[in-house]
């Protein structure tokens, strides 16, 4: 008997699902990667921009038949196991909420939720209906961040005392859409959103309390404010420094580069989207060991390419055979909550305590 497969849709065709230019960017999308994986097949589309529904026509992926300008006429046309989310994030949770009263499991693109109070009734729609669902937080599973996960585990470190963080990206591009501009605090939205939620997955640890102003240069042409300064406790009493913008003006430094120290040694990371090489030095040697030395596939789109397909893969065995989802609709609230705490600390000037959102 074969491997069953499960009927899949998709909500939402933007570059992350199908890019416009494969040779320039740094995954496969998607789309591609459901039809390369032998327990799904792709059964229906889903988007408001028909430009976008047309790239799958032209691309030899659907018939024109199987896509949906309207989200509940392709739910009740098309017969399918699980729905893929990657509509803009402010859609999500009424996106997920049709879909799980539906029958389906849900794998969704993070954030899991734009609004706190909207993802807890989810969980509990979730709770109800006893859907799978998964979130999807790619950062965790490249190989730097699950051998970071290992090694913090497994104690080569010590007891963690403090992470620095810097993050860099020249965003400030006249020629992407207006929308983007209006993003409300695009750096922690778009990009804050997986640093954060890899502190918390790598020290197996959630965040107590956070303060932080933010800032943006006066080049810039976000309405909002582009970088943050902030500064992080976590429960267990390990201190973040996370500062970064996405207004830089240099295309000469890595954009990522953290520092993490524990009582044993630290380990260090330059990268554009936190590919190898992993660094480790032990305390009191000057020598310095690559963590990373055996992988393989290091490339920024191949370590794109190898955590989009990990957490597929989860996502199949967390229907089929009921495996442990790599970050559930729970876990993926609390990364959400960590950035509205650290939206607050920045516009109250104030330390806000991460927990009292969740109450």
């Amino acid at each position: 008997m074969g491997k069953h497969v499960l009927k899949i849709a998709i909500s939402g065709i933007g570059n992350r699902a199908l890019p416009k230019n494969i040779k320039d960017t740094s995954w496969l999308g998607w789309v591609e990667q459901i039809k390369q994986h032998d327990g799904f097949t792709l059964v229906g589309v889903h988007d408001i921009s028909t430009d976008s529904l047309s790239r799958i026509v032209n691309s030899g992926y659907l018939h024109q038949s199987c896509l949906y300008t309207d989200f509940d006429q392709m739910l009740r046309d098309v017969s399918c196991d699980a729905l893929l989310v990657c509509n803009p994030a402010q859609y999500h949770g009424v996106t997920i909420k049709k879909a799980i009263e539906r029958g389906l499991n849900l794998l969704v693109e993070k954030p899991f939720v734009s609004d706190i109070e909207e993802g807890k009734e989810i969980i509990d729609t979730i709770e109800k209906y006893g859907s799978v669902v998964c979130i999807i937080q790619n950062w965790r599973y490249k190989d730097v961040g699950r051998i970071l996960h290992k090694i913090i585990q497994d104690g080569m470190l010590g007891k963690v005392g403090h992470i620095f963080f810097r993050y860099m990206r020249d965003r400030e591009n006249p020629k992407y859409p207006e929308y983007i501009f209006e993003e409300n605090y695009p750096l922690l939205y778009a990009m804050g959103i997986h640093h954060l939620d890899l502190f918390r997955y790598i020290l197996n640890d959630d965040f107590k309390v956070v303060s932080g102003h933010a800032f943006k240069p006066h080049w810039s042409l976000y309405k909002s404010m582009t970088g943050v300064n902030l500064f992080i406790e976590m429960k267990t009493g390990a201190h973040i420094n996370y500062v970064g913008t996405i207004s830089a003006r240099n295309m000469v430094l890595h954009q990522e580069s953290f520092v993490i120290e524990g009582e044993q040694g630290t380990v260090f990371n330059e990268s554009q989207w936190l590919e190898p090489p992993l660094l480790f030095s032990k305390h009191g040697s000057k020598d310095v060991s690559n963590l990373t030395k055996d992988i393989g596939e290091s490339s920024i789109r191949e370590q794109y390419n190898k955590s989009d397909e990990f957490i597929l893969n989860n996502f199949y065995n967390s229907i089929m055979k009921k495996e442990k989802p790599l970050c559930n609709a729970l876990d993926g609230l609390k990364s959400v909550a960590t950035i509205e705490a650290c939206k607050m600390a920045c516009e109250q000037g104030k330390s806000i305590f991460v927990d009292n959102l969740l109450i």
